[in-house]
């Protein structure tokens, strides 16, 4: 088996597996069985993961103390993976959750570990933010 250090060796991989994998410029939208989307970043050293879960502006505002404390205290129980915030668009951050495994010596097992672990993560994190989700 070839080396899991480069978005084609990773790409190649995750098919054979039955992920959907598609390139879109320096990200691999990875989309498993159940049509979860992950995003992956491969660099020389690492592939870093994340999910989307929802648009901050999507939760009840005047909860955000309580939310942010439960998602924290969630990343205790829900390693390797961890809740986080992106900021990228400053309008509109959303609650994630991230991982990242080093590329250098990356393991097929241990790179489907960490897709499987997200993927259940998911589910925790959306048992967590449904009671805050704002009622439409």
């Amino acid at each position: 088996m070839s080396k899991l250090n480069t978005p084609v060796d990773i790409t190649v991989f995750l098919d054979e597996q039955g992920y959907s994998v598609v390139p879109e410029g320096d990200i691999l939208i990875i989309q498993d069985e159940d049509g979860l989307n992950i995003f992956a970043v491969v660099d020389e050293t690492q592939i870093e993961f994340m999910v989307d879960l929802c648009s901050v502006n999507d939760l009840d505002t005047s909860q955000l103390e309580g939310i942010y404390g439960n998602i924290l205290d969630q990343n205790t129980e829900i390693l390797p993976t961890c809740f986080g915030i992106d900021s990228s668009d400053p309008d509109d951050n959303h609650i994630v959750l991230v991982d990242s495994l080093a590329t250098e010596n990356l393991d097929a097992n241990e790179l489907l570990l960490a897709l499987d672990s997200l993927a259940v993560n998911v589910v925790t994190a959306h048992e967590l933010l449904l009671p805050y989700l704002k009622r439409k």
